[in-house]
């Protein structure tokens, strides 16, 4: 489909979606990065010396909370945003 062809409105509704499909992804990023830090946490707290302080105790304390609901922009992407599972997968 050519730009030249689509009238302003339809122009804007496809940066919308351009604009919330990035967002997604950029999520669904963020949360295969949670996962993955939570497996080396695992990884590192088998691997550390057993008769000292685990170090990780709580491996996803601080990934429990979402900030983002009261950003002025929360509600445009407030869809994507709640999605918590992801097909993203990092090596490892």
């Amino acid at each position: 489909m050519h730009n030249d062809l689509m009238d302003d409105e339809s122009l804007s509704n496809l940066a919308q979606e351009q604009r919330t499909d990035l967002v997604g992804q950029i999520w669904q990023y963020a949360l295969a990065l949670e996962q993955y830090v939570i497996k080396l946490r695992n990884e590192v707290n088998r691997l550390s010396d057993k008769s000292s302080v685990v170090p990780y105790p709580d491996i996803e304390s601080d990934f429990r909370v979402r900030f983002f609901s009261d950003h002025p922009a929360y509600e445009a992407f407030a869809t994507e945003l709640s999605n918590e599972n992801t097909d993203w997968t990092l090596p490892g």
